[in-house]
């Protein structure tokens, strides 16, 4: 105890050391000097783990630290002639990873909403990112983006950018410079369908599908697939299928993971109606050897990811799109090259042709007999590129419908036409753009007509315009869209109402 005082005391009234740096951030092999103020020669340098290197200078004014490969913390313990001292924590540690001071995007679309390009920024930024393995990379709140290039035009985004090293690496803060030009280009529409639903339920890591894209042959692919019981990823890539570098415009979307599959599929109905139309889209340049990775998205038991992307070959060769389920941790192009997962024998997977398929039209004349269109019927259906392929896509699913309305009112007093969706198969949502305008159905079950819209109509008057649809992932078809003069219900019941998607089982009588 006596010593131990005596120590205390010591400490107490030994002065410390005036030190340039208390504490010493360095990564492996980097070297830092120290200066210290006042100490007389010799200088003692010590070591609590001998992590690093240390040179003192011959008159105490400085040391060196220099890091090794190893990494971890130390202590340096310095003290001089007259028992000065001064320690200084050390740790040794990689950079989380390098924030990339400038990046470049190139999307296209007329018009561009601000949010989807708000969006397509952040993930330029998170893609210029370079993470160490396990570290986590953060965008920090996008700056408004108040008017969003037009085709031909330019701006510029900084982001704010955190590559985080969860206490493995030191942290990393900074902003990516987002340089922003919105490429004009035509409008265009795939020819074929890569349909990507078997097996629907993963439960192993491995390749789902595999398709490759022509230069002339613009393709959509339509993909639709849940968990198991174990934690994965759903990864999309694409990637040249020649030597020669690629170009090439993604337009599309994707929604999940979420265990309530209608919600998915809705969702992704939605946002591709929006997006679509507006042609937004973003154009990459691919370099041979390197996939690129459209989504990389975890799930858990049994949650769904879905999604649709159109594909077009700007320039170069064709290039190959692959849908990979891979578990936390596991490179998903070292499963590229793999054989597909075995399917679930439901055969929904498949090259389909599209090109011309979907267009429909509903003429009606105000006291004709309704006019009717089914669609996600078995028969027709998308034809498959293969004929002795034993794929199909009963209901529709991918297929964008464009339905030409024309209505026509001969009579001498206004009269009111109803646009209507009716459930054939079983529990369906519907999603639509008439004339460019959002509508949206809840679940519905019961077969009978809900209104898409009301068209009122003056004596004489008549109406043309398109109404563009697509199959809702989860949703149950065919289904059946028609113009009357019959009121149809105004809006979905409660999913849980006798007359609703999920109605409670009744009490006995």
């Amino acid at each position: 105890m006596h010593a131990l005082l005596v120590a205390a005391v010591l400490a107490q009234t030994t002065p410390a050391l005036a030190v340039s740096a208390t504490s010493v951030n360095l990564n492996p092999a980097q070297q830092q000097v120290v200066t210290i103020n006042g100490a007389s020669a010799p200088l003692e340098a010590t070591l609590d783990e001998r992590l690093v290197n240390v040179t003192v200078a011959p008159d105490g004014s400085s040391v060196t630290i220099t890091a090794t490969q190893a990494t971890g913390s130390d202590v340096l313990h310095l003290v001089d002639a007259s028992g000065a001292h001064a320690d200084v924590a050390i740790r040794v540690a990689f950079n989380a990873g390098t924030i990339a001071a400038q990046t470049s995007l190139r999307v296209t679309g007329d018009p561009v909403d601000p949010q989807w390009l708000a969006q397509q920024v952040r993930n330029a930024a998170l893609r210029a990112a370079q993470a160490q393995p396990d570290a986590r990379v953060a965008v920090g709140e996008i700056p408004p983006i108040p008017d969003a290039p037009a085709p031909g035009a330019r701006t510029q985004v900084a982001v704010p950018v955190q590559i985080s090293g969860d206490g493995k690496y030191f942290d990393q803060s900074g902003s990516t410079l987002v340089n922003v030009t919105n490429v004009a280009a035509a409008p265009f529409a795939p020819s074929l369908l890569f349909y990507d639903d078997d097996p629907e339920h993963v439960t192993q890591d491995g390749l789902l599908f595999r398709a490759t894209v022509a230069p002339a042959a613009p393709a959509r692919l339509y993909y639709y697939h849940d968990d198991g019981e174990d934690p994965r990823r759903l990864v999309v890539s694409i990637a040249g299928a020649s030597s020669d570098a690629s170009t090439v415009q993604l337009v599309g979307t994707q929604a999940g993971p979420n265990m309530d599959v209608m919600h998915v599929g809705h969702t992704v109905s939605k946002n591709f109606l929006l997006t679509k139309t507006r042609h937004e889209g973003v154009i990459v340049d691919l370099v041979p050897g390197a996939p690129y990775v459209v989504a990389d998205v975890p799930m858990t038991a049994r949650q769904l990811v879905a999604g649709t992307l159109d594909v077009r070959v700007l320039s170069g060769g064709p290039v190959t799109v692959s849908v990979i389920a891979a578990s936390p941790g596991v490179d998903p192009r070292t499963l590229l090259d793999g054989p597909p997962l075995p399917g679930d024998g439901h055969h929904r997977t498949g090259v389909f042709q599209i090109a011309g398929y979907g267009s429909e039209a509903l003429n009606y004349r105000i006291g004709q007999p309704d006019a009717t269109v089914v669609i996600g019927d078995t028969d027709p259906t998308p034809p498959s590129a293969d004929p002795q392929s034993a794929g199909h896509d009963y209901g529709d699913y991918g297929v964008l419908h464009s339905i030409g309305l024309r209505v026509q009112n001969p009579g001498v007093s206004p009269a009111t036409a109803y646009l209507y969706f009716r459930p054939l198969a079983g529990p369906a949502r519907g999603t639509f753009l008439l004339d460019g305008n959002l509508i949206e159905i809840g679940c519905v079950r019961v077969s009978t007509p809900y209104e898409i819209s009301a068209l009122n109509l003056a004596a004489g008057e008549s109406y043309r315009g398109v109404l563009l649809t697509t199959s809702d992932g989860g949703s149950f078809y065919p289904a059946e869209i028609g113009i009357t003069t019959t009121p149809p219900q105004p809006h979905a019941p409660p999913i849980s109402a006798p007359d609703g998607c999920f109605p409670k089982p009744q009490a006995a009588q």
